[in-house]
């Protein structure tokens, strides 16, 4: 890279402050979702991880007097499927399911390349054995051809049906723009270190090693620390981003959509707080609740936890 040392430990530099940076976002955001008040119980059905017959237990004839059953197989199992089929938007919005499916697809199995690299980074820095796959080859090469190449034709494709089809359109933010601009950006850098610098990343691997031994890093193809840099801008943009989904979806599935448990005297105190809230909302059904707090709203009285 030119004039070598100092770039490289810029790009060093970069690469453990927008972990750092990262790392503080998830934890923030995980932090404001499980302070946040009690959410408004909606009782969507079914529950995966709730009654066999996949409905709720408020259903059976005297259902107080009885032991809930509950599967956490069942809520794993139904994880699973959403994570590696998305199976939500193949039945809701067949037409984003492919490019979604593709893209989400690309980013697992780049991320999954980015944790074999540094996972093997660490390895060496304590002086355990490493697989000599992970230090660069054919191996690696196909895992990151096979990444950036579902990831980009699914960017591109998420693109072009937010940009062309009227609907998609108009219920899409500046935000779901960006969010693909700035991955397509991350996999053209990354396309073109794989094509001109480093297609067996065995630079990408002793970057690695230097980073998790904060040992010397070693000189960087131009085109590989372009990767690196666009890559460290985008993972300290992702907590802040409705991508955060890879790990916000734990609170609102969880604690929001499955959260079934009957409202008793542990929850007085957090729904007596959460009905003094003040209501900001605008829709007919909910203003003609009347009333300033969502007490109001819902006919309890102000801070009424009944």
């Amino acid at each position: 890279m030119g004039d070598g040392g100092e770039a490289v430990n810029l790009v060093a530099l970069w690469c453990f402050l927008t972990l750092a940076a990262f790392a503080a976002g998830c934890a923030l955001k995980a932090f404001r979702y499980a302070t946040a008040p009690m959410h408004l119980r909606w009782e969507l059905y079914p529950l995966p991880a709730g009654a066999g017959f996949g409905g709720s237990y408020f259903e059976e004839v005297d259902w107080w007097l009885r032991p809930q059953r509950r599967s956490r197989l069942a809520a794993l199992r139904f994880i699973a499927v959403e994570v590696l089929t998305l199976e939500t938007v193949r039945t809701r919005n067949r037409r984003l399911w492919l490019p979604s499916l593709a893209f989400h697809w690309g980013l697992y199995l780049l991320f999954a390349l980015g944790a074999a690299l540094l996972g093997a980074g660490g390895l060496r820095a304590v002086g355990a054995p490493v697989p000599t796959a992970l230090a660069g080859g054919p191996l690696l090469a196909t895992w990151g051809a096979l990444g950036l190449g579902l990831g980009t034709l699914g960017a591109l494709g998420l693109l072009v049906r937010r940009t062309l089809e009227p609907r998609l359109r108009g219920a899409s933010a500046p935000a779901d723009f960006l969010h693909l601009v700035l991955l397509l950006a991350v996999f053209a850098a990354s396309w073109g270190s794989w094509l001109v610098a480093d297609r067996s990343y065995a630079a990408g691997a002793a970057f690695a090693v230097a980073l998790t031994s904060f040992a010397a890093v070693p000189d960087l193809p131009a085109w590989t620390a372009a990767q690196v840099v666009l890559l460290g801008l985008f993972l300290a943009y992702l907590p802040w981003s409705h991508m955060a989904h890879f790990f916000t979806k734990f609170f609102t599935w969880h604690s929001v959509r499955w959260d079934d448990l009957p409202a008793d005297r542990r929850h007085a105190a957090s729904l007596r707080r959460a009905l003094m809230l003040p209501n900001g909302w605008s829709a007919p059904h909910v203003r003609r609740g009347g009333g300033r707090s969502w007490g109001d709203v819902v006919g309890g009285g102000e801070g009424d936890a009944r």
